[in-house]
């Protein structure tokens, strides 16, 4: 009888996440299949502006074509024991598509038709505000890299940033707290981690 492997790992570091973006990138090149990875969120801020972050759950964003990107993490997940999401793009539908300001993008890896982006510091900003709005203080920590690293001194100037990529909508008085909050621990600017090796 087979042991069972034990639970599906369910957070990775970014060592972890750039070794299983390595793993796919490369099966995508074997394959001869175009592709776009794009990514938002914690993995994207552990890939580009802090190492030091703490583990994350998925790596999360657009993928182009979906059934071919999704159905290798998969496969991935399952050869690794990691949870099958470790790959996803239910975040897709929060990124700023041009209604406002569009999300903006850093080509980390692009070579034999495989492209891996990482949305800029100010998207992401933009976006984890927007989750700020309904998710409170869970978003404290990527607020303490995010608003250093692109020097906003002030919770207007955050708020500016954010109603360009969503107009109309203004913060609430809780994220605006948060928002000062952050501010007030007076954080430098993070040194930005090495561009990750993906083959």
């Amino acid at each position: 009888m087979t042991a069972s492997p034990g639970p599906a790992r369910s957070e990775f570091t970014r060592a972890e996440m750039i070794d299983g973006l390595r793993d796919l990138v490369g099966r995508l090149r074997g394959l001869g299949q175009p592709s776009r990875i794009q990514i938002v969120g914690g993995a994207a801020i552990a890939l580009t502006l802090n190492e030091h972050r703490s583990a994350t759950a998925d790596i999360d964003g657009p993928v182009s074509p979906p059934d071919v990107v999704l159905g290798i993490a998969a496969a991935i997940a399952i050869e690794r024991n990691w949870r099958g999401d470790w790959l996803n793009d239910a975040a897709a539908q929060f990124v700023p598509t041009g209604y406002g300001r569009p999300a903006g993008w850093v080509t980390i890896y692009d070579a034999e038709g495989v492209t891996v982006q990482v949305a800029d510091a100010e998207t992401l900003l933009a976006m984890k505000v927007y989750a700020a709005q309904k998710r409170g203080r869970r978003e404290f920590e990527d607020l303490e890299t995010l608003i250093p690293a692109i020097g906003l001194t002030t919770v207007d100037d955050v708020e500016a940033l954010y109603e360009s990529f969503y107009p109309g909508d203004e913060l609430t008085a809780r994220t605006a707290a948060i928002i000062q909050a952050v501010l007030d621990q007076g954080a430098p600017k993070p040194d930005a981690p090495a561009r990750p090796d993906l083959g």
